[in-house]
């Protein structure tokens, strides 16, 4: 008996009652919400593009002779890439000049004939009619001569190269994919019709690339399809971004996470670690007030996740801190101490 006593009045002792005043604080961590669009965004996965490339072909059919460059060379602006065997197209060159030349003679031959009264007017416009026509058909011929080579629009680079020297290709047939240097590049994705009529052009985005993880890349809608991929039912847009000092290459596979509702009513963000319980409809949340040092329980309803944030359907206060790190064991009204 008296030792159940004794141990009472020891734990009612001062000494005891300081201990119990002094218990260190809980430690946590907090983080400021955030303003965000009032729509979940847009998630799809694409594959990357030069934001400008060019199919090059052959204006005529022919034999390639040479192909000078491989896929991923660098070129500059009028390089010759490939070119024809050009034996019957310089031949059809020979028989036009040769055509015009004797057109050029006939209509001499006529006005000198015409002048002396020997022909009349309708003879003399038959050949000057012939002398144009012969022209004409040259000067097709020479054109043709031209584009039996393939030259480089523009600074750039080998996409993809479509054919190989001695093949009979046929007019406009692609031979070289090759993209404008400096013009960036794009991601194309393929998106449902009731994420497309969300979209507009200009909307930001967030890329991501399992080829450079651990980095985001900044973009913007560049592009929206007027109609849908028949085999796929989805609607073409591209994302155009810069790669800094990243290195990409057509066919890299990126995921965008496009924000929508640009200029709408926006909703109070925070992050997924600050959700302690609860459905929904009522998430509990605590939220941290710098004055008094103490945490306020709060229940809130979320609008929708977006990646490693919730969006909650009711705002809360400009400015509000929430805790993360050690929310889960909090109390309602309890003091805390907030560490880095």
């Amino acid at each position: 008996m008296l030792l159940v006593m004794a141990a009472s009045l020891a734990a009612c002792s001062p000494a005891a009652t300081e201990s119990t005043e002094t218990a260190p604080l809980r430690a946590v961590r907090v983080a400021a919400v955030e303003s965000g669009p009032a729509q979940p965004p847009v998630v799809a996965t694409g594959v990357v593009a030069a934001a400008a490339e060019s199919r090059l072909a052959f204006k005529t059919a022919g034999v390639i002779r040479e192909i000078t460059v491989q896929a991923g060379d660098t070129v500059r602006a009028g390089e010759r890439l490939a070119r024809l065997e050009t034996t019957e197209i310089d031949a059809a060159v020979a028989q036009a000049r040769a055509a015009f030349d004797k057109a050029q003679r006939d209509l001499e031959r006529g006005r000198g004939l015409f002048a002396d009264d020997v022909l009349t007017q309708e003879q003399l416009d038959a050949l000057e009619t012939a002398a144009a026509v012969a022209r004409a058909q040259l000067d097709a011929a020479e054109y043709n001569r031209r584009y039996a080579e393939i030259v480089a629009p523009a600074d750039g680079r080998v996409l993809r190269r479509l054919a190989e020297p001695r093949e009979l290709v046929a007019p406009g047939q692609p031979i070289l994919e090759v993209s404008r240097g400096g013009d960036g590049w794009t991601l194309r994705l393929g998106v449902p019709d009731r994420d497309f009529v969300r979209l507009r052009d200009g909307d930001a985005a967030t890329l991501r690339f399992d080829a450079h993880p651990g980095r985001a890349f900044a973009g913007r809608v560049s592009l929206l399809g007027g109609a849908a991929d028949p085999r796929s039912g989805t609607f073409p847009v591209e994302i155009g971004f810069d790669a800094g000092d990243a290195r990409f290459a057509a066919g890299m596979i990126g995921r965008a996470e496009i924000a929508v509702g640009n200029g709408q009513a926006q909703l109070s963000y925070v992050p997924l670690s600050a959700l302690v319980e609860g459905s929904g409809e009522a998430m509990l949340l605590f939220v941290y007030d710098a004055d008094t040092g103490a945490v306020a329980g709060r229940r809130v309803p979320v609008a929708f996740v977006s990646g490693t944030r919730a969006a909650l359907a009711e705002p809360l206060p400009a400015g509000a801190q929430v805790v993360t790190d050690g929310a889960a064991y909090l109390r309602d009204g309890e003091a805390v101490r907030v560490v880095n």
